[in-house]
């Protein structure tokens, strides 16, 4: 069904934010709506996996700050999660999305959020992908169908 992607991004940050630190800011640079097609039910897991993993990414960064932009391009939705961690080592960019691959300490994470993500957001037509951004940090971009009109 169509609903407003960014409504179900302000839900997830506001969950996660709820159970994270107070030093961890989240600032976002969105428009008021985006139409997308799917579950979003699906998408807020989505969403909320890549800010909490942004949460504990930055656990040890001077400045705890995620960044969330984004609006329509080439007929998409696009929304990219910019962290001020310190990146993703490149040893581990292409195995990022694998099951079980985890950077986190034992007993913190299984390894799962990001590959059951990705698959989802497969699912709906859209793309996850995962870099490091120019200035510093990891950048997550997702893109997502847009509802037709």
């Amino acid at each position: 069904r169509a609903f407003d992607l960014v409504d179900v991004i302000e839900r997830a940050v506001q969950w996660v934010c709820k159970a994270a630190d107070d030093q961890f800011e989240v600032k976002l640079g969105l428009p008021p709506s985006i139409e997308v097609i799917g579950s979003p039910g699906q998408i807020q897991q989505v969403v909320m996996n890549l800010v909490q993993n942004a949460a504990d990414a930055t656990e040890n960064a001077r400045e705890r700050r995620l960044d969330i932009s984004g609006g329509v391009e080439d007929a998409e939705a696009l929304i990219e999660f910019r962290d001020s961690g310190p990146g993703i080592p490149f040893a581990n960019i292409d195995k990022l999305f694998d099951p079980f691959f985890t950077t986190k300490p034992v007993g913190r994470g299984t390894g799962l959020g990001l590959a059951i993500s990705y698959g989802i957001v497969e699912r709906h037509g859209g793309t996850l992908k995962a870099s490091n951004h120019p200035q510093g940090g990891a950048l997550f971009s997702l893109r997502l169908p847009l509802a037709p009109r």
